[in-house]
């Protein structure tokens, strides 16, 4: 159980980046300051945000913190049935993997060993209406249970980065259509 002051810690975290996201028109920027605020919070220094791809077969890192030059906006993986992140985004829950040598249940990337992950956690983002956009990860290079509290703390974070997203997907949207005027 978080004590008061990582509640409070939480809280200003979500404040924060509302106020961010506001403020802010660009999604890439969004999407980072969201994975480093999360980290942060839950003392963890690799994050990122897996979108999914219009062939709705994979995902792409769109964002991220912590990961080695040549990852972020470059990682594709494939959504298959072995994969956490479709298995997320099906039961539209998050997963929770305590130890990557120990999972059995998912075929996990390579590079997230690479990086030193052993601890992660999926959580599915969805717009609004349901459409599901993709998945905010955390990964810990210690070992970790990631408890009911960080887990209520990581859905409330993709809860308001569905709206956000879909503000700025219909923004630029708008943009592109008024160009062609």
């Amino acid at each position: 159980m978080p004590d008061r002051e990582q509640i409070i810690k939480r809280q200003k975290v979500l404040a924060d980046f509302g106020e961010f996201a506001l403020r802010n028109e660009d999604l890439d920027e969004i999407l980072t300051e969201a994975c480093r605020l999360v980290g942060d919070a839950l003392g963890t220094d690799l994050a990122k945000v897996l979108e999914i791809e219009q062939n709705g077969r994979s995902v792409f890192m769109r964002a991220g913190v912590g990961w080695k030059p040549g990852y972020v906006g470059k990682v594709h993986l494939p959504m298959n049935e072995r994969s956490s992140e479709t298995y997320s985004i099906k039961v539209a829950k998050p997963v929770v993997t305590n130890d990557i040598d120990k999972e059995d249940r998912f075929e996990l990337p390579a590079f997230l060993k690479e990086h030193g992950a052993v601890a992660i956690v999926n959580v599915p983002i969805f717009l609004p209406g349901g459409k599901p956009y993709g998945l905010l990860q955390v990964d810990s290079r210690e070992p970790r249970e990631f408890g009911e509290e960080d887990i209520a703390f990581l859905r409330t974070y993709a809860t308001i980065l569905g709206p956000v997203i879909d503000r700025l997907h219909k923004a630029y949207s708008l943009k592109e259509a008024l160009e062609m005027v």
